[in-house]
């Protein structure tokens, strides 16, 4: 008898562990049909929703989270009587675990914060059935989309994997441009930072021009932090006003072996770089002139920025460039690589060079004439980005 019951009781799970895949199904597609419903009635209703998807909100670690934090800030001031709504979608773990960032965005005045359980799946599964059930519009600022979610509006600022897939591990490249074949089908407008990566996108994704709109960065997030000084304290050697400064990573792209072939062509130049992992594939003690900052902090940077002889920026390629246009903004001279976005960011307010070359007598570039750097000041703002996309926003 126990030999039965025992018997049964594995087939009655064995049987549910069968069943349980096809339950958990059939409630997915209940509750997407009662989303698509809800967001069917609240499309008919006219009132236009735009959820913005504030996963960028965990990490703020990159030049594309910067541009989707600087952007929704300003487009919060703006968007007030714009005659739409648009709210953010934020996982809850931002409050415990980023309550600096939780602070600024439970601070906005006109986009309405919403904060929900962080799913594994947050992107894909957790804000397209939001975008669903609120009747929104999805809006994602940081290179990604949702296969799930409505058709909506796309922030892509570049296509380096396309471009060159050289730079990049093999899994790395199939996995992005599977993203840019997503974002191309489902992204009603794509919003791009140069009309570098808008000419690109057209050519590499077959994007037709009126479907892209160019939203630019800005760079007045750098005029409130304030500079560390002390960071010359754990740079020995290094005087303020003679040396060059870059600011780097060990990604390929940013070319940063260039300025230790530079600084052998000039030695007499002294070299401070500064980036996370450089250590890794550069032996910084074989070459006297140039001085590892490691990683540094916003405020570290900017001194560095505001006391070099110029910044120096060698990547073979940008969407756009940041860091150049901070340093720009910080005082000082740049020099920037002749490729991709930074002819067309900088103009001829910045010093040129190859990034195959490093073949370059500093004095003598810098002694090259180039226009004041006020015009390229003026050009780029946030409050420009955020007004170009709330037009987009209205124009949708």
């Amino acid at each position: 008898m126990k030999m039965q019951q025992k018997q049964w009781l594995r087939m009655a799970t064995d049987m549910s562990w069968s069943i349980l895949p096809g339950m958990l199904l059939l409630r997915s597609i209940r509750n997407f049909s009662k989303c698509l419903t809800d967001y069917k009635e609240k499309q008919l209703k006219g009132n236009k929703i735009f959820l913005i998807d504030g996963r960028f909100l965990e990490s703020m670690a990159t030049g594309v989270d910067r541009y989707a934090f600087e952007t929704i800030k300003e487009l919060d001031r703006i968007c007030g009587d714009a005659g739409f709504e648009v709210r953010l979608l934020v996982p809850d773990t931002v409050k415990s675990e980023h309550a600096d960032t939780a602070a600024v965005v439970d601070a906005f005045s006109n986009i309405r914060v919403y904060y929900v359980k962080r799913g594994s799946r947050w992107t894909q599964v957790t804000f397209a059935l939001h975008a669903w059930k609120m009747g929104a519009v999805p809006v994602n600022l940081c290179n990604e989309v949702s296969v799930m979610a409505p058709k909506g509006i796309v922030c892509l600022h570049d296509t380096c994997y396309a471009d060159c897939p050289e730079f990049f591990p093999e899994d790395e490249v199939k996995w992005f441009l599977g993203i840019y074949r997503r974002i191309a089908k489902k992204a009603e407008v794509i919003l791009t930072v140069s009309e570098f990566s808008k000419k690109r996108i057209e050519e590499v994704l077959g994007v037709s021009a009126d479907r892209i709109v160019v939203a630019g960065n800005g760079w007045q997030h750098f005029e409130k932090i304030q500079p560390n000084e002390y960071i010359f304290d754990r740079l020995k050697g290094v005087e303020k006003g003679n040396y060059y400064f870059t600011l780097s990573s060990a990604n390929k792209n940013k070319n940063a072996e260039w300025i230790i072939s530079a600084s052998q062509c000039n030695p007499d130049a002294e070299f401070v770089m500064a980036g996370r992992k450089l250590d890794r594939v550069i032996e910084f003690s074989k070459y006297p002139n140039v001085h590892y900052a490691g990683a540094v902090t916003d405020e570290e940077a900017k001194a560095l920025m505001m006391h070099c002889r110029a910044f120096v920026f060698p990547s073979w390629y940008e969407g756009f460039g940041i860091p150049p246009l901070e340093a720009m903004s910080a005082g000082a001279r740049v020099i920037v690589s002749d490729r991709a976005s930074l002819p067309e960011v900088f103009g001829r307010s910045a010093h040129y060079i190859q990034p195959d070359n490093p073949v370059v007598h500093f004095e003598s570039l810098l002694n090259e004439p180039v226009q004041s750097s006020d015009e390229i000041l003026k050009k780029y703002s946030w409050v420009r980005t955020a007004q170009t996309v709330m037009q987009t926003l209205a124009s949708f």
